[in-house]
């Protein structure tokens, strides 16, 4: 019996983060759907290292004009009849989306948006411009509970509306995982620091708020650390507040070897993220870290939604120091059950909604509910 093939799908992004590499994998695999990946294999940010090129790959040429952006390309792969849909990145500064949605569309093709979707209660010119965008797609596949009930707000129909929740490579983290609980207690893997410590992972930037944790560190009992992995332009000033303050603050630097992240993230008592927190919490929660961030939704990414007060970590109020240190000092008074029961809950947060394989299955049926509604 001859095999069916597979509908082809296209996945137009502007470039591959490594972040992606396990659910772009997962895409791959996918028995339902032959995915075509489209981006600039140069990349557009020397932060934002790129990930491995595979099979199904194609280079797709991205011009910037200060924010706006442009992909020549991507007009003539929505105009050709190789896919039965397209994935763009739902972002309305990439100019020739909007005209290769409705290229797209004028071939019957149904059109899909990956995007955040909404934030927050935008003011009118940025929501209406927002709102312009994401009505020229048949569906939106949002990260988070939350966009999908700001755009439900919006008039937009709960049918469109798929969340897909966000992913890192989770089986290499289980692995990881499992190789340092292996380890004796006495190994240095499984206590990399000879004193409790709060962790952070991220780039040394304003909009990033160290300078609160490193505040409320004054707060907390002596012998208590903040360890700092990362770098940025923000780092002289850290560390000069740390030494006014008399505080144990750790730079460690950038940090990019999973297997040593890993080990800071089971040791430690909790990650703070004063500021915004995205897929930092998708990391820390997969290792069983509480995550410790503010309760601003309106200034917060969909990745918050995977934080359980009292469970899997805790939000102190926007802007107030002293109430950050008091839910760091929270994690300091756990017992050692506990803090098992915390690492045990994080864990199945991510087992339960945030995996690659849980990504691929509710992009998949998101398309299937298009590609029904086009015939």
């Amino acid at each position: 019996m001859t095999a069916v093939a597979k509908p082809k799908v296209a996945i137009v992004y502007t470039h591959f983060p490594h972040y992606r590499a396990a659910v772009f994998a997962a895409l791959s695999g996918s028995h339902a759907y032959h995915f075509d990946l489209y981006y600039d294999s140069r990349g557009v940010s020397e932060t934002i290292m790129t990930g491995p090129r595979g099979a199904h790959h194609h280079n797709l040429q991205l011009r910037r004009f200060r924010k706006m952006m442009w992909q020549a390309g991507a007009l003539g792969l929505a105009w050709r009849r190789e896919h039965a849909a397209v994935i763009f990145l739902g972002n309305p500064f990439i100019l020739s989306t909007w005209i290769a949605t409705v290229l797209a569309r004028l071939r019957g093709k149904p059109v899909l948006f990956w995007t955040h979707g909404w934030l927050s209660r935008e003011a009118w010119p940025k929501r209406a411009l927002r709102n312009s965008f994401y009505r020229l797609a048949d569906a939106l596949l949002l990260y988070g509970q939350r966009a999908k009930d700001l755009g439900i707000a919006q008039g937009f129909a709960p049918a469109r509306l798929h969340v897909i929740g966000n992913s890192l490579d989770y089986d290499m983290q289980r692995k990881t995982r499992a190789a340092i609980l292996s380890c004796p207690d006495t190994d240095p893997r499984r206590a990399p620091l000879e004193r409790p410590f709060f962790l952070s992972v991220a780039r040394l930037i304003g909009t990033v708020r160290l300078d609160m944790a490193i505040a409320a560190m004054a707060h907390l009992p002596h012998g208590t650390a903040l360890v700092l992995v990362g770098d940025g332009p923000e780092r002289p000033a850290l560390q000069a507040q740390a030494q006014r303050l008399g505080v144990d603050v750790r730079f460690m630097g950038a940090i990019y070897d999973e297997d040593q992240l890993a080990q800071l993230f089971m040791a430690t008592r909790a990650v703070v993220s004063p500021g915004k927190v995205g897929l930092l919490a998708m990391h820390a929660l997969a290792y069983g870290a509480p995550v410790i961030t503010h309760d601003d939704l309106d200034r917060q990414m969909p990745e918050v939604e995977a934080i359980e007060a009292g469970q899997t970590g805790a939000f102190f109020r926007f802007g107030d120091v002293a109430d950050l240190a008091q839910q760091m000092a929270g994690f300091l008074d756990q017992s050692a059950a506990q803090r098992a029961a915390s690492r045990a809950r994080a864990i199945a947060t991510i087992e339960q909604g945030y995996t690659p394989e849980m990504q691929v299955r509710a992009i998949t049926s998101a398309l299937d509910t298009s590609l029904q509604r086009a015939t």
